[in-house]
């Protein structure tokens, strides 16, 4: 039977991507590895794991794991490249009844500083806890789809 993987977990991983590291998850035991580059990149040189701080000895062994499997085992999370955020915030603006928010939030996510700026008019407009609630959402169903796709049993209590 195939370890389950606790969609808590992954959630806090594509939420949340570090730019330098990268996330998997482990098919034979459920857990969401997270390892950097250094790490990954300590393994394919094959360096010793003696040479590294204690607390990234175990992660730097993992890494050599990750760099010769071919897939069956660790499956490598979506990243920030494959989650399209700028359409969860046009979706959203598009959601919203009130006309004029509508349109102030998606005049928002065009041009320069279009993060910021539409984060700007959440915050201003009151709209904060119900873009959470959206975006949440989204992520949830990002993660489930994307464990279905990889036909990976998924633990969605807490």
């Amino acid at each position: 039977m195939p370890a389950r993987v606790k969609l808590s977990d992954i959630l806090g991983d594509i939420e949340m991507p570090f730019e330098e590291s990268h996330a998997f998850v482990d098919r034979e035991t459920g857990q969401v590895v997270t390892l950097s580059d250094e790490e990954l990149n300590a393994a394919d040189d094959g360096d010793d794991p003696a040479d590294y701080p204690e607390w990234q000895r175990e992660n730097i062994r993992l890494a050599a794991l990750v760099n010769v499997d071919d897939g069956s085992r660790f499956v490598p999370l979506p990243d920030r490249f494959e989650i399209n955020e700028w359409e969860m915030m046009r979706d959203f603006a598009l959601s919203v009844e009130d006309e004029d928010a509508s349109a102030a939030l998606t005049d928002a996510i065009h041009g320069r500083g279009a993060f910021r700026y539409f984060k700007d008019q959440v915050r201003q407009r009151g709209l904060a806890k119900t873009w959470n609630d959206f975006r949440a959402g989204r992520y949830r169903q990002i993660a489930l789809d994307w464990c279905e796709a990889n036909s990976l049993e998924v633990d969605t209590g807490a």
